[in-house]
């Protein structure tokens, strides 16, 4: 059986070692077979003194293996027995520091655990280990009883290698191993080493280089790169150098302190369309490059248009457009041509994104802070709103001027016919 502190004596009647010498003290050392015995209490105790048998707790107490009689003995008193009776079904409670590593006796067979930690009904049986001062501590804690769980996990044989995890076989029994993702899907090889690769075969890897560069390959091709310098590169003939009219792909990296580049290479110098636009309706503009020029287009097909109007007034709207002479407030030294984009909004409101004096708000699809709802209003660290500025796409004022062309070219040959 397992217990705690002293062995249980269970059935055990022991007769001490006679007393012979009594020299007028009232303790005495017990001992069975010249070795010192530790009754449970007074109670599992039969002395005869005398030829009498002495009441517990009474005529005598006992501490550890030392018996104390009431009062001194002296030279013709007898000791005549003392029997210490088994603890039958009666573990005590053991003293504060009593329990010493060889009273920890926990002996398991084959059908039950040496030491069970239960719950209480409430929490799951958990086995803290703490540290040297007792200030700290890990707990080992079992599944929770709506798992249902029932199984034994068996250690490993040795402590394994450096750098190994555990384990398990699928049926509890755990040993040390190289770490693996199995399945026939992705394999890590290496992982604590700065030279990790993620993949199968080398066909389809992640590859963490140890020149601090992370490339992503596929079908046995790389397809993209980090380089240290956070240059990403995709796409590309050759990944050491940046794109070029013989060193096809895209890269994204800085141009200076302050400013991001995005650069686009192709071999071809016909018409070639490098970046597609497209929403619910299908294509709506296009990136194309030819061999000396880039194209900024925006679909014109006529089979996307109707009610196609060739007679309206072009020069009236035209003077309606105030252009002026401005700088920007970021940049104030640098005076530039242009229009004020709500006072363009009623005559070419096509041109115009945004609103006058709008800011910016909260919507709907967005994390919100604490305290904040959809449609407040966005501030910054100062606690200012938020501008949401107006833009002018300038193209679009095109037809305006062209047809406000055509008119006058109108009138002035009829001035000149008349």
């Amino acid at each position: 059986m397992s217990y705690i502190g002293r062995q249980p004596t269970v059935g055990n009647f022991q007769i001490c070692d006679a007393i012979s010498v009594v020299n007028g003290q009232a303790a005495y050392t017990m001992q069975v077979g010249s070795v010192n015995v530790l009754p449970e209490t007074a109670n599992h105790m039969i002395v005869s003194l005398n030829g009498v048998i002495q009441k517990p707790n009474s005529s005598f107490t006992v501490s550890g293996s030392t018996i104390t009689f009431s009062s001194n003995l002296v030279t013709n008193d007898v000791i005549d027995f003392i029997q210490i009776l088994g603890d039958v079904l009666d573990l005590g409670v053991p003293s504060d520091a009593t329990v010493t590593n060889a009273k920890t006796n926990f002996v398991s067979t084959s059908s039950a655990a040496g030491l069970q930690i239960k719950g209480d009904g409430t929490t799951d049986g958990t086995l803290q280990l703490n540290c040297s001062q007792n200030s700290h501590g890990i707990k080992i804690k079992s599944p929770p009883h709506s798992a249902s769980a029932s199984y034994t996990l068996t250690m490993p044989n040795n402590d394994g290698d450096a750098n190994q995890v555990l384990t398990t076989n699928g049926s509890g029994v755990l040993s040390f191993a190289a770490a693996t993702i199995s399945g026939n899907v992705t394999t890590i090889d290496s992982i604590f080493k700065t030279d990790l690769k993620i993949g199968e075969d080398d066909q389809t890897k992640i590859d963490f280089e140890t020149a601090n560069e992370i490339h992503i390959d596929t079908n046995n091709a790389e397809r993209m790169r980090i380089d240290s310098a956070g240059i990403v590169r995709m796409l590309m003939g050759n990944y050491g150098a940046n794109p070029s009219s013989s060193n096809q792909g895209i890269t994204f990296r800085n141009n200076g302190s302050t400013a991001r580049v995005i650069e686009l290479g192709i071999s071809a110098t016909g018409n070639s369309t490098v970046v597609n636009f497209i929403n619910g309706n299908g294509g709506v503009g296009t990136i194309q490059l030819n061999g000396s020029a880039t194209a900024y287009n925006t679909s014109s097909d006529y089979r996307l248009k109707e009610n196609v109007n060739y007679t309206f007034d072009a020069t009236t709207r035209l003077k309606q457009l105030k252009p002026a002479r401005f700088n920007f407030i970021a940049d104030d030294t640098k005076i530039v041509d242009g229009f004020i984009a709500h006072e363009v909004s009623s005559v070419v409101p096509e041109a115009i994104s945004g609103e006058k004096d709008a800011v910016k708000v909260w919507k709907d699809d967005e994390e919100l802070p604490e305290g904040v709802s959809v449609g407040d209003n966005k501030l910054d660290a100062d606690g200012n709103t938020i501008m949401d500025i107006q833009g002018i796409d300038q193209s679009k004022l095109v037809p305006l001027l062209v047809k406000t062309i055509q008119e006058l070219e109108a009138r002035i040959t009829a001035l000149e016919n008349a």
